[in-house]
Order: C-alpha cells, then sequence, then structure tokens
C-alpha cells in the first residue's frame, strides 16, 4: 500500500520539475518519484562498492602507494 509523504521545493525546482514532466508526457509526482528511486539506488551501490573496499581492506588485498602510481603509469596516466 502506498504512503504518502510532503515535501516543499522552491518555485525554480517546481518549475523544473514541471519543465520534465511536460517533456517527458509525465507527471509532477512520478518525476519525483523516478528521481528518488534513481538515488535510491545510486546510494545502495555506492554504499555497496565502499562495503566492498573496506572487505578489501580487512582481508589484506590493497597495494602500496608505489604500486598503485605504477599501475596508473603503465596505463598512460601522467602523474606529478
Amino acid at each position: 500500500m502506498p504512503h504518502s509523504t510532503s515535501i516543499r521545493f522552491d518555485k525554480a525546482t517546481v518549475d523544473r520539475l514541471d519543465e520534465i514532466a511536460a517533456t517527458t508526457g509525465s507527471t509532477r509526482a512520478a518525476v519525483i518519484k523516478d528521481a528518488v528511486a534513481q538515488f535510491l539506488d545510486r546510494d545502495a551501490r555506492f554504499c555497496r562498492t565502499v562495503q566492498q573496499g573496506l572487505d578489501a581492506v580487512r582481508e589484506g588485498r590493497v597495494v602500496s602507494h608505489e604500486d598503485a602510481k605504477a599501475r596508473m603509469c603503465a596505463l598512460g596516466i601522467t602523474l606529478e
């Protein structure tokens, strides 16, 4: 069952939401729902990636600073 919430936006934000809704043939509510869903997905991916990094450190799967620099140089990345 859907739950409702209330949020206040300034006029410029509402205007932008309405412009996107009109361009996509959608509604303001649908644009907001999509934006929130995309944010939550991106945040979940970020948290998983951070956890993978923390797990790697805890398990000792790390490289030294010098090794990291060498790997980047091997990829053609110029470092100072």
